[in-house]
């Protein structure tokens, strides 16, 4: 198993000298931030989640192998068709849940209902990843459909806690880069200094409680300590990236307000301009992104889906339910959720168009960028066989141009997310209910 070293930031200023400023960025396109300053690239990872269900007809192909015949749903990626794999029926089994709830355990593998009348969860695939390969200024940025509503996010810390997810482009921007201005600068420095003396202060009073506590109780808080100690690492390491400063490259050419508020693509787009521009500048390595809600929203698309599908407009939840069915291919609520999933990869298209479109000094961002497409549900409620897609990676190990399909019910999906984590160069040797990792998907 390959691993694949990263390289921060500051190393690359090192090797350069101390006073060397940021080079000047070509934004989506041009070179990386690292091969800008004639560096090897990291790796990357963004995963998206598909909400509801999907039209199983027009997503799985029939054949297996390099020789399939790529599916309707598939089509906008017809271009990319090396670079991306098809898998079928991996699945979460000793964490299979069913319902509404899917987001919750779509990168933990945990079976959230394990303890009865409460809701539990462990560390997501997508946290394990940003422990590993930083440092960044944002150690992994979690993306929704909508500020405050739902389960809008896929990513849950050590401790299984959700991580807060932003649905506003503009404040993803402000998030991603360190202030511009020297004032600002100096005050973020005073806000991390100021975490830390915090930081500081709980952990001593936690060492004295650890004392009197029994054995369960003290391996939990061990896991609590850890992830505080992870904090201070990320502090630490912000602290040295404002002083490296703010990546330099046209901001103006940027776009974070979309025409329309109620459009489901272009929301989706947007939002995936800004992994790209993350990426590129090497602000964060890893991104997730919850692509809807399972219960909406209703966007625009749906109107015109509706019309052209010849039904009647309902909400997008119903959509879910009914045309993920085993109904005919003429049935309209069956079309509406085929032109949705249509949609949704050709979005992945046009990110991995951008990604391929900026040069690193081995390869594009794209041979260096792992993306997962997919979500926990075959229909709604059931998560049998998890629809996914998993493009990019060339790089790191990853072999694509394939469809995969395993006996069903037998491959959990925390071998995928082993596989991946391993060729990311992370030193870790399960995840979850893992037994191996799949390597008909390494090169």
């Amino acid at each position: 198993m390959p691993v694949h070293p990263t390289l921060s930031r500051r190393a690359v200023l090192r090797g350069f000298g101390a006073t060397l400023a940021l080079p000047t960025l070509e934004i989506m396109g041009g070179k990386t931030l690292a091969a800008a300053a004639g560096g090897d690239d990291p790796p990357r990872l963004a995963c998206f989640y598909i909400p509801g269900g999907i039209v199983k007809r027009s997503w799985f192909p029939e054949e297996t192998g390099t020789d399939y015949e790529l599916p309707a749903t598939h089509r906008p990626l017809a271009r990319h068709r090396d670079q991306f794999s098809i898998l079928s029926n991996l699945l979460h089994i000793e964490g299979r849940i069913s319902g509404h709830v899917h987001p919750y355990n779509w990168l933990t593998g945990h079976n959230i209902n394990l303890t009865p009348g409460a809701i539990t969860n462990t560390v997501s695939m997508d946290q394990v990843a940003a422990r590993h390969i930083g440092p960044t200024y944002l150690p992994s940025l979690s993306l929704s459909w909508k500020d405050g509503v739902g389960t809008t996010t896929l990513s849950r810390n050590a401790l299984g806690v959700d991580v807060p997810a932003i649905g506003t482009h503009r404040t993803v921007f402000e998030r991603l880069f360190p202030p511009a201005d020297a004032a600002g600068l100096a005050e973020a420095k005073e806000r991390i200094a100021l975490d830390k003396s915090v930081l500081d202060t709980a952990m001593g009073g936690v060492r004295d409680l650890r004392r009197g506590l029994g054995y369960a109780d003290g391996q939990r808080l061990d896991q609590y300590l850890e992830a505080v100690r992870g904090v201070e690492r990320r502090l630490d390491d912000k602290r040295g990236i404002l002083d490296a400063g703010r990546p330099r490259f046209d901001e103006s050419g940027v776009r974070l307000e979309p025409r329309s508020k109620d459009s489901m693509r272009e929301h989706i787009e947007l939002m995936m301009d800004l992994v790209v521009l993350a990426f590129q500048t090497d602000m964060t390595r890893v991104v997730t992104q919850s692509l809807g809600g399972e219960g909406g929203p209703n966007y625009d698309e749906y109107k015109d889906w509706a019309k052209c599908a010849g039904g009647t407009l309902r909400g997008a939840h119903d959509f879910h339910h009914k045309g993920s069915s085993n109904r005919p291919p003429d049935n309209p609520d069956v079309k509406v959720l085929g032109y949705r999933d249509e949609m949704l990869t050709a979005c992945l298209a046009r990110l991995m168009d951008k990604l391929a479109g900026i040069e690193a000094l081995d390869g594009t961002l794209l041979d260096h960028s792992v993306l997962l497409m997919g979500g926990s549900q075959i229909s709604s409620h059931s998560g049998g066989s998890f629809p996914t897609l998993l493009a990019g990676g060339g790089k790191l190990g990853f072999k694509h141009g394939a469809h995969h399909r395993w006996e069903g019910g037998a491959v959990p999906m925390s071998n995928l997310y082993l596989t991946i984590l391993q060729q990311l160069g992370c030193p870790v040797e399960s995840f979850k209910e893992s037994d191996g990792v799949l390597s008909e998907l390494l090169g």
